[in-house]
């Protein structure tokens, strides 16, 4: 057997690995053991690192799922929008009157505005049944409408006084609900007759004064009265629209100044062609000189008074300043502060109405009654049989105003 040198390489050593160190004992199978404390330290930094990856991804998820909701609330709030504008003022849901529908259902050769007995009365002396919010109906795709049914319809059932109230369009929406006719001045105009938003409902210029004159037009012997209410910045273009309709030509100018002793018959305001008694306040409207009132439109202020409440007719101003006109507001709203047809139906009653103008006997008596849900009730019932003195009380209505008048004299 050859000897190995001392410097060769064992080729079989290198080959296999060198055997494992002897056991010490202690069960562990030979192997060092791990401090105590090293491990629980270990532990807790791994238990750690696993709390942060865990916050992480939780925050992070629940950052993702705010996004995805507000992302989700936002779309949604568009479809809302959209599908609410399609449904309110999509093809399907425009609506216009015609001549034809707008023909008075009780007149006659010889009546004023239903009566003949009404023609030599001045038109102060006459009870005018009034539409509250005229514009504003659920005919006409309004939100918390005032009215079932529109206006024109009113008028064809004989309420002969309305009352409106005109405000300034948002610009995007004012661009998809209203014409905006250039021939009217109306080109940029955001003019609308709405009650707080044009989104919760709006009626068209254009279309409420043409379908005015066309009223008047077709009934030579009815005369209107119009009180409106103007939203901040909507007076200039209601004027505006007021010159191109037409309407002006059929308004009455008075002759006198603030106070008007005598105001004409229904007589004279039909043989003149004067049919058209105008009132207006608001955005910034001031007292004016009757015979001097822009367009005709007289300061309400100057002559109106309303009922304070819904019980009598004590009106809102001293009882020793007399003004033409008292208006009596008998309507009122819902329990969620939204107009309401039923309570309209029991406020528009004949019983009810007779209830409350006979607490009015001896004193001022109205010659405007403003109603809401004009179709609920036997308001105009009652007021024809008033005038005609009917009830007992068409005597004392005058009888009171002239008792007013000879204590402001």
């Amino acid at each position: 057997m050859k000897k190995k040198k001392k410097d060769d390489v064992d080729e079989e050593a290198i080959a296999s690995p060198p055997p494992p160190p002897p056991r010490t004992g202690g069960g562990d199978g030979g192997r060092p053991k791990k401090s105590r404390t090293s491990s629980k330290k270990s532990k807790v930094i791994d238990d750690n690192d696993d709390d942060d990856g865990h916050r992480s991804k939780s925050s992070s998820s629940s950052c993702c799922g705010c996004k995805r909701l507000l992302t989700g609330g936002f779309c949604l709030l568009l479809l809302a929008t959209a599908g609410i504008i399609t449904w309110r003022y999509g093809p399907w849901a425009s609506r216009s009157s015609n001549a034809t529908s707008l023909v008075a259902a009780n007149t006659c050769d010889k009546c004023c505005n239903g009566l003949a007995s009404n023609c030599d009365l001045p038109v102060n002396d006459v009870l005018f049944p009034m539409v509250h919010n005229a514009h504003s109906s659920y005919a006409d795709n309004f939100m918390g409408a005032n009215n079932n049914r529109p206006f024109e319809e009113a008028l064809v059932a004989g309420y002969r006084a309305l009352g409106m109230k005109t405000c300034e369009c948002e610009g995007f929406l004012s661009k998809v609900l209203l014409e905006r006719d250039e021939e009217w001045g109306l080109g940029s105009s955001n003019l609308g007759f709405c009650h707080t938003a044009c989104g919760a409902g709006v009626r068209d210029p254009k279309d409420v004064m043409t379908n005015l004159k066309t009223f008047l037009e077709t009934n030579p012997r009815e005369v209107l009265i119009i009180k409106f209410d103007m939203g901040e910045g909507s007076s200039a273009d209601l004027r505006t629209a007021l010159q191109y309709s037409g309407l002006l030509e059929y308004v009455y100018h008075p002759q006198d100044e603030y106070y008007i002793e005598e105001w004409p018959t229904l007589k004279q305001l039909i043989d003149n062609n004067t049919r058209l008694i105008l009132f207006g306040s608001g955005d910034g409207m001031d007292s004016c000189p009757a015979y001097d009132c822009d367009d005709g439109i007289l300061y309400a202020n100057d002559h109106f008074s309303t009922t304070s409440d819904l019980e009598g007719c004590d009106p809102t101003i001293s009882g020793d300043v007399f003004v033409g006109y008292l208006m009596m507001n008998h309507y009122e709203e819902g329990k969620m502060k939204i107009p309401s047809p039923k309570r309209a139906r029991d406020l528009n009653s004949y019983a009810n109405l007779e209830e409350r103008f006979e607490t009015c006997e001896g004193q001022r008596m109205p010659n405007l009654l403003a109603v809401e849900f004009w179709d609920e009730g036997e308001a105009l019932d009652f007021v024809k049989n008033l005038n005609a003195g009917k009830n007992g009380m068409g005597e004392s209505m005058r009888g009171g105003k002239d008792e007013v008048m000879e204590k402001a004299v």
